[in-house]
C-alpha cells in the first residue's frame, strides 16, 4: 500500500519528489500498466524527475506559473509507442500524485483515475554488470553522423565511456574519447556525433557535433 508520504501538488512551485528525500538518487522502472520494451523509466535526483518515456528522453520541471513543463527529445517511434508514450508524458505534465510503497520498491504515479506503477531498479548491480564485461567487448565507432546515449563506467582495464543508441540495448564500453567531450561524473547524455576516419588507417574517432540532452543520474556507491 502507499505510504502517507504521497504529496498532492497543484499550482505549488515544487516537484513531489522534493517533499520526499528518501526518494533522491533512486532510479524506477515502468511495472503497469504492461507494455512491451523498451519500458519507461523514472530517474530522482536533485528533487527533479527525468526519464525516458518510450521513445524519448523527458525532464520534468515547474514553469513561472507554477505548472508542470515536460520537456522532451523529439524522436519518432512506431505509432503505438507515441501514444503511449503521450499518454505517460500527459500526466506527468498534470498535477499527480506520487506515492512510494512502505519498503519503497515501488511507485505509482496517479493522476485523477490514471496510475503507473513502477519498480526499483537496482543501480548498483546495473554497474556492476557493466564494470565485469571482457576488455574484448569494447565497442568501435563507425564512420559517419550518429546519435548515442553516453554515460560514464568502467571496463575491465580502467574508467571508460559507456555507450548505446537505444534504450532498450545494453551498454556497451568504449575505451576511445569523444572529441570536445568531457562527461561529468553522476551525468548521462544523448549526443549527436560525427564519426572520423582515423588518418593512420586505423579506427575511427568520435567528434562532438551537438549535446541534445543531459540529465543527473543516480551516482554508484563505492
Amino acid at each position: 500500500m502507499p505510504s502517507l508520504s504521497a504529496l498532492l501538488i497543484s499550482g505549488s512551485m515544487m516537484l513531489p519528489t522534493q517533499a520526499l528525500p528518501d526518494l533522491q538518487h533512486t532510479e524506477w522502472r515502468l511495472q503497469s500498466p504492461a507494455q512491451a520494451a523498451p519500458l519507461p523509466t523514472l530517474s530522482i535526483a536533485d528533487g527533479g524527475i527525468s526519464g525516458f518515456a518510450g521513445c524519448n528522453r523527458f525532464t520534468l520541471g515547474i514553469d513561472h506559473d507554477g505548472k508542470h513543463q515536460v520537456a522532451t527529445t523529439r524522436m519518432a517511434c512506431a505509432p503505438e509507442t507515441m501514444q503511449r508514450e503521450q499518454a505517460l508524458l500527459k500526466l506527468l505534465g498534470a498535477p499527480f500524485r506520487l506515492l512510494p510503497s512502505d519498503d519503497r520498491q515501488h511507485l505509482t504515479l496517479r493522476a485523477g483515475k490514471t496510475e503507473y506503477r513502477f519498480e526499483r531498479i537496482d543501480a548498483a548491480a546495473a554497474q556492476a554488470a557493466i564494470a565485469a564485461k571482457p576488455a574484448a567487448a569494447a565497442w568501435q565507432p563507425a564512420p559517419g553522423e550518429q546519435y548515442w546515449y553516453v554515460t560514464s563506467g568502467a571496463c575491465a582495464s580502467g574508467p571508460c565511456l559507456q555507450l548505446r543508441n537505444r534504450e532498450d540495448q545494453p551498454w556497451q564500453s568504449y575505451a576511445g574519447a569523444i572529441s570536445g567531450f568531457q562527461p561529468e561524473p553522476g551525468h548521462r547524455y544523448y549526443l549527436k556525433l560525427q564519426g572520423e576516419p582515423a588518418a593512420d588507417g586505423g579506427q575511427p574517432t568520435l567528434q562532438l557535433v551537438k549535446v541534445i540532452y543531459q540529465e543527473t543520474v543516480t551516482p554508484i556507491a563505492d
